[in-house]
């Protein structure tokens, strides 16, 4: 005996489960969200197949197997990223534990697995990264700060969060950001063949955080290099081959952006103020402008001590401190080095040219070395 079924997909805006009902009269009803289905004017409403195809004895598995397809093919739906009440008000953190006291870390995770060696990770670098910044900054982090951590398994769950969060449109170059407004950091655990740089990039937000912690505003450049630089900086974490060799080649990079006479005037960088200026100015490549941030910032750091101290100085310069009250801290900060460095811009920028070829001589050298060693 065989008899008539009837399919029929209803599509509805949210779900709280997939409902499949498969009655005595045969007819199958799924119950979705957003499954992608040719509808009729593109509209969103039920759609009704209805066909004498659908024809098989009254005993067969056909019908369960197809329930069992048609379940599988709406799943990947069914699991979408559901921002919740405490997600947007910050409510879902959890904190963590370091030693015998709290770390400074604390944690909201999606679909993705925190290990106990990460969350030690994660706060063995923010307590080394809060002491480099008040060794060099002079300035103290408040009893009770914490850096937040938000971290998705997917990065789908990433972008839509991104999206609906903060209408920030994402890609996978964006291995994460900070948000001052909800002092949160957001990422995801990256692509396989880049997961190394998980922690730096969950270090080098939460250089984002101190400093914003610290400061609020500072210029743009110093915000990002900073970052990047510190973020980077531990010989423990210089020890993943894939950080070290990504630090060889940007010295190589940048070399030979000096001999094709391609970096920028230093003036105008430092009074660069978003992301937008960086694109224009490197041609659509933001990247740059962290490897040049990131530079000028170990030039300060590593040339001389006395390079440290002046860096340190020139935040806290009092004309600097009132440019963050008037919206021109970049420009007072170029201001205090062209007033307070021997030779002003100028002999700074000659200095950081010969500093990136040093670097990059002493790159080439360490990759060498590195594909000698693979060879034996």
């Amino acid at each position: 005996k065989t008899r008539e079924c009837e399919m029929r997909v209803c599509v509805v805006k949210r779900f709280h489960a997939v409902h499949a009902v498969c009655p005595a009269s045969g007819m199958l009803t799924i119950v979705a969200f957003r499954i992608s289905l040719p509808l009729q004017n593109g509209k969103m409403d039920a759609c009704c197949f209805k066909s004498n195809d659908f024809m098989f004895p009254k005993k067969t598995t056909f019908l369960p197997a197809l329930l069992f397809l048609l379940a599988m093919a709406v799943a990947p739906n069914a699991v979408a990223l559901e921002i919740t009440t405490a997600m947007r008000q910050g409510r879902d953190f959890s904190p963590s534990k370091f030693g015998k006291g709290v770390g400074y870390a604390e944690f909201a995770v999606h679909d993705y697995k925190l290990t106990p060696a990460m969350i030690y990770t994660v706060n063995y670098g923010l307590i080394g990264l809060i002491t480099e910044h008040q060794r060099v900054f002079k300035r103290k982090v408040g009893r009770n700060f914490r850096v937040r951590y938000r971290i998705f398994g997917k990065f789908e769950d990433y972008a839509e969060y991104s999206r609906v969060r903060y209408r920030k449109t994402v890609n996978k170059n964006l291995l994460g950001f900070f948000s001052p407004s909800s002092n949160e950091i957001i990422s995801w655990k990256q692509e396989p063949h880049l997961s190394w740089r998980l922690v730096p990039t969950l270090l080098h937000e939460g250089c984002h955080t101190i400093m914003d912690e610290m400061f609020g505003v500072l210029p743009f450049w110093m915000v990002e290099g900073s970052a990047d630089w510190l973020g980077e900086a531990p010989a423990w974490l210089q020890k993943a081959d894939g950080l070290r060799k990504d630090q060889h080649v940007r010295w190589i990079r940048l070399d030979d952006m000096r001999k094709r006479g391609e970096l920028p005037d230093l003036r105008v960088y430092l009074l660069t103020k978003n992301y937008g200026q960086w694109e224009k100015m490197f041609d659509g490549n933001i990247g740059t402008g962290y490897d040049i941030g990131w530079s000028i910032f170990d030039f300060f750091m590593t040339t001389h001590p006395q390079s440290t101290v002046f860096l340190g100085k020139m935040v806290n310069d009092p004309a600097v401190l009132a440019g963050r009250r008037n919206g021109q801290m970049e420009a007072a900060f170029a201001q205090a080095i062209d007033r307070n460095w021997q030779g002003g811009i100028k002999l700074l920028e000659k200095g950081w040219h010969t500093w990136i070829n040093r670097k990059s001589d002493i790159a080439k050298n360490a990759l060498r070395q590195e594909r000698a060693k693979r060879r034996r």
